[in-house]
């Protein structure tokens, strides 16, 4: 063993004994907060990449987010939408998927999910998806309303 690494391993010894375990731990770099800040990051630069129609920029971004987060339904939501804006509609479906068994009422969501499935030439689906989100706005909201355009424009 080599004097630096036997250095190494009596600063960590010494630490752990000053500071407590899981200080130690994160004075030592293995601190997990970063790796949520990272997802934070990316998410929030992929949001940012979407509004300016770089969806294939996004992509990856959302992929590193819910690596990091799989329990992020906003997440996996827009990558649903980035994947059915470049045409990859199988991923999209999963990511949509995915992020409605994390969080059912996820009003964008469900709404994506319903425009996917007109994309798909569903307009069945198209109409459950739009019968969750009368349940979920019964009074109205922008995705329901966005939805019945469509699927009214889809039926012709």
């Amino acid at each position: 063993m080599t004097k630096i690494m036997q250095g190494l391993i009596a600063a960590a010894f010494a630490a752990a004994i000053s500071l407590g375990a899981s200080q130690a731990v994160l004075a030592f770099g293995s601190d997990s907060s970063s790796d949520s800040s990272s997802a934070g990051d990316a998410y929030n630069t992929a949001l940012s990449k979407i509004k300016s129609g770089q969806y294939n920029d996004a992509i990856p971004l959302l992929q590193q987010a819910t690596a990091a987060d799989p329990t992020n339904a906003d997440a996996l939501n827009e990558l649903g939408f980035s994947l059915r804006k470049v045409g990859r509609l199988p991923e999209s479906l999963d990511a949509y998927q995915k992020a409605l068994s994390l969080k059912p009422d996820h009003i964008d969501a469900n709404e994506y999910l319903g425009e996917l499935y007109l994309v798909m030439k569903r307009p069945d689906l198209a109409q459950k998806q739009l019968d969750i989100l009368t349940k979920l706005c019964p009074s109205g909201c922008e995705q329901r309303s966005d939805l019945q355009e469509q699927l009214s424009a889809f039926k012709g």
